[in-house]
């Protein structure tokens, strides 16, 4: 036997591997109890590029009663594996940061996981980021995409390109990636028109711009509820006045997304977002709608105003998918208020005592949808 792992041994350092395999084979067939045979095989594996097959055997090494000194040369293989992957993530950092430049701060997220793959998502985040199963398990979402990661663009990708070739569904967006979509943030809609294609057209007025598009154009309405905080007085347990901050009001927030456009009578093929909220808008120019009272004799109020706006939207706008899970992804990403906080501008324009990261929220999800719109239903 010793001839023959010594015959091994020489061919797999000349990288002699077909002849290295026929020695193995010989001596699997001789000696196919011996375990030092199976840490021969799955180097030989490694080195032949079957990695998977390689790991497979090398851990199953790990869970046998062995001597230490082959329990050691599996964990060695082990290692060899994990770092050949770490130092391959790197490289392909270092290509992304020569190629595109992506040196800009980026999350990294997962998309929801059927219960049926938890369990294999589980064990493929767990290597890819050198954690435990237990931990990693944390990480996996079940209805909503879930933030992981915060770091440059060029890491999150090469993180997200490796999970993806796992099979892990992921996205990541960086915060360049967001501050480059034109937003115009609307005052008010004039009324369909007709434009020179034959197709009704719709207007939108935002200052000093005017966005021309047709219904088609749109291709994502994104809707979300903004709270805003002030403080109140109380009476407390001690029947003392005391401040508290609580929710004044939930303004309502809407973004179309538009794939072509024509901005002040010029062509664009670029993409924008039209934003519009209830406290905002002015419903008194423009698109003039029949607004159903809750009173007849007194004005109509702005949720009835806003509710009658939707509700022609809706009617107008048909062919757009709708995204409304924002109350979800404000919950789940006010767990990163550092890489919101680094959003330099929302477009959205409230009247707050403070500023409020839900603001931030709104722009991450939206720019996140408008990046990834087949995330919209």
């Amino acid at each position: 036997m010793q001839n023959l792992v010594a015959a091994f041994e020489s061919q797999f350092a000349h990288k002699q591997f077909s002849a290295a395999s026929a020695t193995l084979q010989q001596l699997l067939s001789d000696y196919p109890d011996e375990p030092q045979l199976q840490i021969l095989k799955g180097r030989l594996y490694y080195a032949t590029g079957h990695t998977s097959e390689a790991e497979t055997i090398f851990r199953s090494l790990l869970k046998a009663q062995l001597p230490a000194h082959l329990i050691s040369q599996a964990r060695h293989g082990l290692l060899a594996i994990e770092m050949a992957e770490v130092n391959a993530r790197q490289a392909k950092v270092d290509d992304i940061l020569k190629l595109e430049g992506g040196s800009s701060l980026a999350y990294l997220a997962l998309l929801p996981v059927a219960a049926e793959q938890k369990d294999w998502a589980i064990a493929k985040l767990a290597r890819v980021f050198r954690t435990d199963p237990y931990t990693a398990r944390f990480k996996i979402p079940n209805r909503h995409p879930k933030i992981i990661r915060i770091g440059s663009l060029a890491e999150m990708q090469a993180y997200g390109e490796e999970l993806q070739s796992y099979g892990v569904a992921t996205i990541w967006l960086s915060l360049d990636k967001i501050s480059q979509i034109p937003i115009y943030k609307v005052e008010y809609f004039s009324q369909n028109q007709i434009n020179h294609h034959g197709e009704p057209q719709v207007r939108a007025i935002a200052n000093t711009d005017e966005i021309a598009f047709t219904p088609q154009d749109v291709i994502t309405k994104v809707e979300g509820i903004l709270p805003t905080f002030g403080e109140v007085v109380i009476v407390d347990a001690k029947h003392k006045l005391a401040r508290k901050e609580q929710i004044l009001d939930r303004v309502h927030i809407c973004d179309l997304h538009l794939q072509t456009y024509r901005v002040n009578g010029k062509q664009s093929d670029r993409g924008c977002i039209l934003r519009f909220h209830d406290n905002h808008y002015r419903f008194e120019v423009g698109l003039q709608l029949l607004v159903k009272r809750s009173l007849e004799h007194i004005p109509p109020t702005v949720q009835e105003h806003w509710t009658e706006l939707s509700k022609w939207l809706g009617q107008t706008i048909t062919t757009a998918k709708i995204a409304s899970d924002f109350q979800n992804f404000a919950e789940m990403s006010m767990s990163y208020p550092e890489f919101l906080q680094a959003i330099a501008e929302t477009h959205i324009k409230l009247d707050r005592f403070k500023p409020s990261l839900w603001d931030n929220c709104f722009q991450l999800y939206s720019s996140t949808i408008f990046n990834y719109p087949h995330l919209a239903s």
